[in-house]
């Protein structure tokens, strides 16, 4: 086989985390939305239809209501659900939106500091995603890992050769094609570094797997099996173009 074999980046696999990150971002716009002027021109809306209320209905219906309830957001629900059966409730009610150019039905909820300061609290989470994930994409567009006659080199400048390999670990290699080949540097420090076909060209990572193995001995696997052998009529993986 000839080297070096070289696996590119799959920018397939990271597809989904650009559409997550800006589908993040675009959650992240609309809690801003909500919190900077959905929500505030609600719960102005809301509140003037309770004092409303509170001018147009007899005293005994709002304590009654008042007391139906648990707290203001309870209240507010029974005084817009029984609107239509008072006609001076709903005639002001009418005026007040038309005055101010408002949405003639009431709010669903009667909005409040905490739902509004909910918004941003939503916003900068979804914004830490949205960065984590846009950023991840930016981070990994162009990175690649080869096997030479050196051994493994990166593009972030990790390399190490293969008999410095230590440990082939393939728990996860075939559910998930991971496996971790820890090895040992000069200095005697213990490192892992990770093969996984699904970030990088699949049928070239499977080829320098395969290479891995042969080079760092089968003795160094442990949870799997070696790779099969490619036969006389298996075609021979090559490096990414």
């Amino acid at each position: 086989m000839s080297l070096p074999l070289r696996a590119e980046n799959n920018p397939k696999f990271y597809s989904r985390f650009k559409w997550l990150g800006l589908g993040a971002i675009a959650f992240m716009l609309y809690c801003l939305y909500d919190g900077y002027i959905n929500y505030p021109a609600q719960m102005e809306r809301g509140h003037a239809l309770m004092a409303i209320a509170e001018d147009v209905l007899p005293g005994e219906k709002i304590q009654e209501i008042n007391q139906a309830g648990h707290g203001p957001h309870d209240a507010y629900l029974l005084i817009k659900k029984q609107m239509p059966d008072y006609p001076e409730l709903k005639e002001a009610w009418e005026s007040k939106v038309a005055a101010e150019g408002w949405p003639k039905i009431p709010p669903k909820k009667l909005r409040t500091e905490g739902d509004i300061l909910g918004q941003y609290v939503m916003a900068v989470i979804a914004l830490a995603g949205g960065v984590w994930f846009l950023t991840t994409v930016l981070r990994t567009t162009g990175r690649w890992f080869e096997l030479n006659e050196n051994g493994i080199t990166t593009r972030w400048g990790e390399s190490f050769s293969l008999d410095q390999v230590t440990a082939i670990d393939k728990k996860q290699w075939r559910d998930k094609g991971i496996a971790r080949v820890r090895y040992q540097t000069p200095s005697g420090r213990q490192k892992t570094f990770v093969v996984d076909n699904y970030k990088y060209h699949k049928k070239t990572t499977d080829a320098i797997m395969r290479q891995i193995e042969l080079g760092a001995g089968h003795d160094k696997i442990v949870n799997g099996k070696p790779e099969p052998e490619l036969n006389a009529t298996t075609e021979e993986p090559v490096a990414d173009a």
